[in-house]
């Protein structure tokens, strides 16, 4: 006889296991909630308290430790086998458990610290461990998306296979090691971990000569935008530095595409079109005409479906793009794309309503990692010019100021009619960052607005911007030159706001 311990949290896909593992001969042991869900089912089901001739104490917080289960999971078939057989310990031979839910408490803003303790398991994770360290003889199962390939391994062989029973030990250890850093961060301050598995392949880094790989952390909250919660319709592997671009256009479609349709395009992280409009056709088109040139070979993100027509139109006149993030694309835009066999295209739902979800950032540096959280302050205006800016012009300097978010610093953003039309990013001087983004703008530079990630030290740059025939700017503010700064643009008629000291670098 060989017996399954049931014992999960989750009971998503439980029966249908359940049913799958009676069929092929196994006893079922389960432990309180399960037992009884799966009694409701009409399944034959051993009480765990059967085996350790024990009731559930404490609120539950006593329910499978015990010698007779520990021992049934843990003990070598070879080796162990007669002791077994003299202590009457009947063998547990596969282990289904997923854990109490601390992440969901932890991660709502009002849960207290009794609550948060009350979901730290103690048997779930030592039935687990057990199970893990005896892969040789019994499998471990957390994750109910593995119950598929454990039952039918079993239904084909009689049991599953050793390299299964190795991966899923791995990854019940990795699981249980980020279950006890979040537990640690929680209870602890200033204590942090950041376990990690490998999850999509990578053919390489930035550079063909470098190795690359792609970490999840395996605490992360749940995100409907994760990269992995993407669907690739079709196109390449994707590569690092396509991540990396994917990344920044999300966070950008986040900042700018709450209201209505819009687009962006994003090239080496920063944004060179961006666009708001009444339709996601006049969208995309705006912000493709912002900078046609940067665009070429850029990644494209839209927050509204792609119907065949847009399709199209992406494509026409010989434009290029590696990337295409949307929330879905009708047949016509599919049969379309599917003549660029190079483009690849990543389908979320989520896109529909893009919005930054707070978690921490981190960035490696040398014997370090650093973290931060998300950058989600509120915008906070206030106009500091004679002059003040007409509602047009507020309209646009708000998404300028979404859109620097988005830029790496230095960054000076120029933006006319809801459309970037010039992106001044990475430079280690702001004058300079201004002469480019009104370089890239041209003409268009005349009656556009401009925002600035962070305070001008010297009114020199602004006064680049007005010349040019910049109508409004926002920047932080905060300078110990700001009064002469305020003054030129008084001098120049341009209206001029600060975000109240707040800036938005992003190196």
């Amino acid at each position: 006889m060989r017996r399954a311990l049931l014992s999960v949290t989750d009971k998503t896909g439980l029966e249908a296991f359940a049913r799958r593992l009676k069929a092929c001969g196994f006893d079922l042991v389960a432990s309180g909630g399960t037992a009884r869900v799966l009694s409701a089912a009409g399944l034959e089901v051993t009480p765990v308290e059967k085996i350790t001739r024990n009731a559930e104490a404490f609120d539950g917080r006593m329910k499978t430790i015990s010698f007779e289960i520990e021992s049934a999971i843990l003990f070598d078939r070879d080796r162990h086998r007669v002791e077994a057989e003299t202590l009457g310990v009947i063998p547990i031979d596969l282990v289904a458990c997923n854990l109490y839910p601390f992440a969901d408490v932890v991660r709502r803003p009002d849960f207290t610290i009794e609550e948060a303790v009350e979901q730290i398991d103690v048997g779930g994770p030592t039935m687990l461990r057990a199970a893990a360290k005896n892969h040789a003889c019994v499998t471990v199962v957390m994750d109910p998306a593995d119950y598929d390939t454990v039952a039918s391994e079993v239904e084909q062989r009689g049991n599953t296979r050793p390299e299964t029973r190795r991966r899923l030990a791995a990854l019940a250890f990795a699981r249980l090691s980020a279950y006890d850093a979040l537990i640690a961060s929680t209870l602890g301050e200033g204590v942090r971990s950041l376990p990690l598995r490998e999850g999509m392949p990578l053919r390489y880094g930035e550079n063909p000569h470098q190795r690359g790989t792609f970490l999840e952390p395996l605490d992360a909250p749940t995100d409907p935008l994760a990269l992995t919660n993407f669907t690739q319709a079709q196109g390449k592997t994707l590569s690092y530095n396509n991540l990396l671009d994917a990344d920044a256009v999300l966070f950008a479609l986040c900042l700018i595409g709450g209201d209505g349709p819009a687009a962006c395009i994003v090239k080496h992280t920063n944004p060179c079109g961006a666009a708001r409009a009444d339709s996601l056709d006049d969208a995309f088109a705006r912000a493709w005409a912002g900078d046609p040139i940067a665009a070429f070979g850029g990644i494209v993100g839209v927050n509204r479906p792609v119907d065949g027509a847009l399709a199209e139109r992406m494509l026409e006149d010989k434009r290029f793009f590696e990337i295409l993030l949307a929330p879905s694309m009708d047949t016509a835009a599919r049969e379309i794309f599917a003549t660029r066999k190079n483009l690849r295209v990543l389908l979320n739902p989520a896109l529909d309503n893009p919005h930054l979800v707070p978690a921490w950032e981190y960035r490696s540096v040398r014997g370090a990692m650093l973290a931060q959280m998300t950058d989600d302050h509120q915008l906070d205006v206030e106009f500091v010019t004679e002059v003040r800016p007409d509602p047009r012009q507020v309209s646009d300097l708000l998404l300028a100021w979404q859109i620097c978010r988005a830029s790496r610093s230095n960054a000076v953003t120029l933006v006319r009619d809801g459309m970037l039309v010039g992106n001044g990013v990475g430079q280690q001087d702001r004058l300079t960052s201004c002469r480019i983004a009104v370089e890239k703008a041209g003409p268009r530079a005349r009656g556009a607005v401009a925002a600035s990630d962070a305070f001008f030290p010297f009114p020199d740059g602004p006064e680049a911007l007005a010349r040019a025939g910049v109508a409004a700017i926002i920047q932080p503010g905060g300078s110990v030159r700001d009064s002469e700064t305020f003054a030129l643009c008084n001098q120049y008629g341009v209206a001029m706001a600060t975000t109240r000291g707040v800036r938005c670098f992003r190196h």
